[in-house]
């Protein structure tokens, strides 16, 4: 869940690092694809998105903008959006007229995509080795037990056959 205050306003400089820390929480800090995207914003990007109309114009106050909640959810989806590598232009259709929870969900559902699923660790295998003769090993794991012994010498001797007439057929050519 994205824990950012309803009520909130930040200069440029407290925009760009609240928005690292948002990125950084969700894992989405350091998913740029290629040089070419940042994965952090920083002040000049953020007067870009502003400018191209990607981010809604801050509160001037004094001389001083302010940003807020809304400004940290578009300036995270689009870093979001562009290091699943979305252009601009893709990013702005994507998110024109969001809402501050559409903006919000659109952030969850991709950090749950970017996050991995933990490999589970699989029992490590001991193996048997024995050598029947030079050339034909049969590996078993430490803890196989044979089912029947008659099927195993049927299979056995199958293997050996199909073994023995592959390496004939392969002298032939």
């Amino acid at each position: 869940m994205i824990a950012v205050p309803a009520k909130v306003e930040w200069s440029l400089d407290e925009l760009v690092s609240e928005a690292g820390r948002l990125l950084g929480t969700l894992d989405l800090d350091a998913l740029a694809l290629d040089g070419r995207v940042s994965a952090a914003p920083d002040a000049r990007t953020v007067r870009y998105y502003t400018t191209l109309g990607l981010l809604d114009r801050p509160r001037i106050e004094g001389r001083e903008a302010r940003y807020g909640r809304r400004h940290l959810l578009q300036l995270a989806a689009i870093k979001a959006l562009q290091a699943e590598g979305l252009s601009l232009g893709d990013v702005q259709e994507r998110l024109y007229a969001r809402t501050d929870r559409e903006l919000t969900a659109l952030l969850e559902a991709t950090a749950r995509r970017r996050k991995p699923e933990k490999p589970r660790a699989a029992a490590p295998v001991t193996w048997r080795e024995i050598v029947l003769e030079p050339g034909l090993r049969v590996l078993a794991a430490a803890d196989w037990t044979p089912t029947s012994r008659d099927t195993l010498t049927k299979r056995f001797e199958a293997a050996v056959t199909a073994l023995s007439s592959r390496d004939k057929g392969a002298a032939k050519d």
